[in-house]
Parts: C-alpha cells; sequence; structure tokens
C-alpha cells in the first residue's frame, strides 16, 4: 500500500526493500519516499498496488495524475519520458539539482553503486529552446560527466530523443 500525501509517495512495511531493490524512490527514516512518476508507474504495472491520501480514501490513476498536473503543467508529458525510459529497463531518477528533469542510469547500474550516464530534458515538440539554454545544459551535463539528452514530445505522445554533445576540435 501506497500513501500519496503531499505529492509523494511513501511506502511502508514489506514493499521498502522490494521497491527499493528495483530502483524506486529514496529510503528515509525506514519509509521509501516516491515521485509521483513513480507512484504512477507502479500503479500501471503492479495492478495490485493501492494508493491512499492522508484520510485512508483510495486514490486512481486519473486522481494522481490530475493532482501532480495541477503543481506542474509539464507534468503529463514529463510521465510519457519517465515510463517510456523506465519500460526500456532504465533506472529514472531527478535531475532537479542537474538543471534537467531526468537523470538516467545504464543498464544494471544501480544509484548508489553506480553514477548515472545522462541527464534528459523534457520539451514539446512545439516549444522555442534558444541555443544558449541548450548549450548550458549541455555544459552543466559535461561537468558532471555526463551526456545530455533532450526528450522531444510530440502531439500524439511519441517520443525523439536527441543526444547533444560537446565538441572541442
Amino acid at each position: 500500500m501506497i500513501s500519496f500525501i503531499k505529492g509523494l509517495g511513501i511506502v511502508t512495511g514489506g514493499l521498502v526493500g522490494e521497491l527499493n531493490t528495483r530502483g524506486f524512490g529514496e529510503i528515509k527514516d525506514g519509509k521509501l519516499l516516491l515521485s509521483p512518476e513513480e507512484v504512477l508507474y507502479l500503479m500501471e504495472k503492479r495492478k495490485r498496488i493501492n494508493v491512499e491520501d492522508e484520510k485512508g480514501k483510495e486514490l486512481g490513476f486519473k486522481e494522481i495524475l490530475s493532482a501532480a498536473s495541477r503543481s506542474d503543467k509539464m507534468f503529463p508529458i514529463k510521465y510519457l519520458v519517465y515510463k517510456d525510459l523506465r519500460d526500456r529497463g532504465y533506472i529514472v531518477k531527478t535531475g532537479f539539482k542537474f538543471g534537467a528533469h531526468y537523470r538516467v542510469y545504464p543498464r544494471g547500474v544501480k544509484p548508489g553503486e553506480g553514477h548515472a550516464a545522462w541527464l534528459i530534458h523534457v520539451i514539446k515538440e512545439n516549444k522555442k529552446i534558444e541555443f544558449p539554454e541548450i548549450s548550458r545544459s549541455v555544459r552543466l551535463a559535461n561537468n558532471v560527466r555526463k551526456k545530455m539528452i533532450f526528450a522531444v514530445v510530440d502531439k500524439e505522445g511519441d517520443i525523439t530523443y536527441y543526444l547533444i554533445d560537446r565538441f572541442t576540435p
């Protein structure tokens, strides 16, 4: 069972170790804290997981998606990218402190045991992005020894990944 309180999923009990071993959440004070993306992904993939609010009311997928979207207008397309990456076998964590939406670990590498290889920034296909922003993102990714990938999501929900690297002649 997952409690969804103030935008975070909170897991206690037997699921903590199992989910954390599979690359979900972060353990804090014996509880596993999950991002909204992780909660939704687990709801989709593991049908036996129930999610409740602080009052014990069961929440559905659409309710959590709506709650997360209220605080982050980009959340629906960010979730599409998160889901796509997890379905491909990658562990995906927040990239907030790196100035990106996500950081992604290569297959077989777990957080704490190795480092993320890529930073992912999600954008809508019709959003203009200025060259200085691209340059800043790539430079920052290189400074932390990661590759910068822009995930462009179109109107149909299809995702195209663009790896942009720094070249020094």
